[in-house]
């Protein structure tokens, strides 16, 4: 087999941003871990140790072999470190998961807060409200065989650091646990099932998951062009960010997909769906 699953847990261990959108002064942040910040930290953390950090070439190397050699699921909250909690399925996930941070620009001259800086950044509390300690969890599935510039990648995921706002000490995490299934015949060894309760097989070089019909998305899924998932409902958004170009520098993407969000609902008409887990994690037809 290609590929060996693992299970992630980890310990949240500070707020934790992942930008999503601004709604008046309030920036908000999506409940869940994309596969694509997992790719980027890794990629960060693999760079820096190995001393070069100042190399625009060596994140676009890296990058480009993590992005051959793994593929991502999502994070989700879990209270439990197993059973990963939803929006859809936690109607009051906002209030247990979610917190705020309100702040703003002095104008020191005039002893007083700059006029229209005042912002409000919302996050996941390492906390609930009823002071439970919060996990992020999900799948990963890595090749058997990888390059030497990602040998030591796991004790580099053990390292590594999420989301933004991360000069102010959010986004710390801590690697709790990194379980490697232990199949006992081949049958087991080339599928699963994964935190969410899909059934996942590894095809040849890609991993299939299966959806069951009235099931929710717990990744982005390819709504147009190349790869598009029909049988879908649900909002759709652009997956567009800021990335490392090839002069260094960095930009908006280059290649803009619109995609299902994570939360649409495969629909009741249809069986199940079968999706093949891509670059960053993002679900595009098997």
């Amino acid at each position: 087999m290609p590929w060996t699953y693992y299970r992630i847990i980890f310990r949240l261990k500070s707020p934790l941003h992942v930008g999503y959108r601004k709604v008046g002064n309030l920036m908000q942040t999506r409940p869940y871990v994309p596969g694509k910040l997992l790719w980027a930290a890794l990629t960060a953390r693999l760079v820096r140790d190995a001393g070069r950090g100042a190399e625009g070439r060596a994140y676009r190397e890296i990058g480009r072999q993590i992005r051959e050699h793994f593929r991502f699921g999502y994070l989700w909250p879990s209270l439990d470190e197993e059973r990963p909690r939803f929006p859809w399925e936690c109607d009051a996930f906002d209030y247990l998961f979610l917190g705020s941070y309100a702040s703003t620009a002095l104008n020191y001259s005039r002893e007083a807060a700059e006029e229209g800086t005042l912002h409000e950044t919302e996050f996941i509390a390492p906390h609930t409200r009823t002071d439970e300690p919060v996990f992020l969890v999900g799948d990963l599935w890595v090749k058997t065989t990888l390059p030497d510039d990602l040998a030591d990648w796991e004790r580099a995921l053990g390292q590594i650091r999420l989301g933004g706002e991360r000069g102010y000490g959010w986004g710390r995490v801590r690697l709790e646990r990194l379980e490697m299934e232990r199949p006992t015949n081949q049958e087991q060894v080339d599928r699963g099932t994964t935190t969410a309760g899909h059934q996942w097989e590894a095809r040849d070089d890609r991993i299939v998951i299966t959806v069951p019909k009235g099931s929710h998305l717990t990744a982005h899924a390819i709504a147009a062009g190349d790869g598009a998932v029909g049988g879908l409902t649900g909002p759709v958004e652009p997956l567009v960010g800021w990335e490392r170009k090839e002069d260094g520098r960095y930009g908006l993407s280059e290649k803009v997909r619109v995609a299902y969000a994570p939360g649409s609902r495969v629909s009741e008409m249809i069986t199940e769906i079968t999706v093949c887990v891509g670059e960053h994690g993002v679900w595009q037809a098997a």
